[in-house]
């Protein structure tokens, strides 16, 4: 399933079927040829959608023969050519278009029956969730003498240290944003005391390419994060605050460079940490917390759109932790957590429930507080 499969034109579906995927598509089929198609999975590169086809979809469409459908996916409304398997792998290619699977009787006494599956949202480029070899969670750490650190995971222990960088301490942030110029591989960010930004691309392996550099006067910001697709249109983005407290959305172009930015708030002064630990309430959507300097924790929902839903308070104590961040998913239960680094050295995760709660904590390791970066 991959891109060379897709860019070849493979055999053509019947034409009924491309006549389909390339007009408006009726709202429903006839009641007794099943329910519509569920796509499951995640809508961003590199996940797996699986189409989930009521049993008796079709039946006896096949004469008893079988099988009595036959399975394709479009693309923002264009066949994706070759592909008739109940499972699709997403590709850079994908990032931004939203897709659907279709199912149409394969015999023709019942060739004019075809079930829709509702689009995805904007496929999303891959996530800070995505880790930079491919594992679902992986922090990079940067030690006084500015080596950079990989920290993964297999199975429920740690791996042992790779140093993947030197020199970094030259930098005054480092924040990682995902897949930033779209070719399916997380990448890292870094500013250094001038104000320039730098992409560093990431190559898959926990290693590097040649650094890039992506803007200039970014000095005015006292705070940068990656929030993730934080407009909805398929690409990751970033946040920057102002010291007076304007915080601004850059959307990424999804090829290392920048849409036209927009102003998304005021007063985030009074906050001394910002996060951003994906979607942490459930609805789709990249979300954001705030921690204020009393230590109280507060969720800002996203809404999709580059804009917010509501807040509300999550938390008390936070400031009792000398750092604090988010990777994805720590113990792979499909609910997105935070970590903190305690007065100890200690690093602690927040297990999030899914809904902006917490399942509870655990200490899961020690020593990070000798770091000069974590993310």
């Amino acid at each position: 399933m991959g891109t060379l499969r897709r860019r070849i034109a493979a055999t053509l579906l019947a034409a009924t079927v491309a006549a389909v995927a390339l007009s408006p598509l009726p709202a429903s089929a006839a009641p007794s040829s099943g329910p519509d198609p569920i796509l499951n999975g995640e809508a961003f590169v590199g996940k797996t959608l699986t189409a989930d086809i009521g049993p008796y979809t079709f039946y006896g469409c096949g004469g008893g023969k079988g099988p009595d459908f036959t399975v394709y996916w479009t693309r923002d409304g264009f066949l994706v050519a070759g592909e008739t398997a109940l499972t699709y792998i997403l590709e850079p290619e994908d990032a931004g278009a939203r897709m659907a699977v279709h199912v149409t009787a394969s015999k023709t006494a019942c060739t004019a029956e075809t079930l829709h599956s509702a689009e995805t949202k904007p496929v999303g480029d891959v996530n800070r969730a995505a880790g930079f070899t491919g594992r679902s969670f992986e922090l990079l750490t940067r030690t006084n003498d500015g080596s950079l650190l990989l920290y993964g995971r297999t199975g429920n222990g740690w791996d042992p240290a790779r140093t993947v960088g030197w020199g970094w301490n030259g930098f005054t942030l480092v924040l990682a944003p995902g897949d930033f110029n779209g070719d399916g591989k997380s990448d890292v960010i870094a500013r250094d005391a001038s104000g320039s930004l730098y992409l560093y691309a990431g190559d898959g392996t926990g290693g590097w390419k040649p650094a890039q550099t992506i803007g200039k006067g970014w000095n005015v910001f006292d705070a940068i994060v990656s929030p993730g697709d934080f407009n909805g249109d398929g690409h990751n983005d970033i946040l920057a605050r102002e010291p007076g407290g304007a915080l601004y959305l850059y959307p990424g172009d999804g090829s290392g460079g920048w849409l036209a930015r927009t102003a998304v708030g005021t007063g985030w002064n009074v906050m001394d940490a910002l996060l951003t630990p994906g979607d942490l309430n459930g609805d789709g959507n990249v979300d954001v917390l705030a921690r204020d300097r009393s230590g109280n924790l507060y969720f800002y929902g996203g809404n999709g759109a580059g804009g917010w839903t509501r807040s509300w308070l999550v938390g008390v104590g936070w400031n009792v932790l000398k750092a604090t961040g988010a990777a994805g998913d720590f113990n792979s239960d499909g609910f997105n957590d935070v970590y903190g680094v305690d007065q100890q050295g200690r690093l602690v995760i927040y297990y999030g429930d899914g809904r902006t709660g917490w399942r509870g904590t655990e200490v899961t390791g020690n020593g990070w507080g000798n770091f000069t970066a974590i993310f």
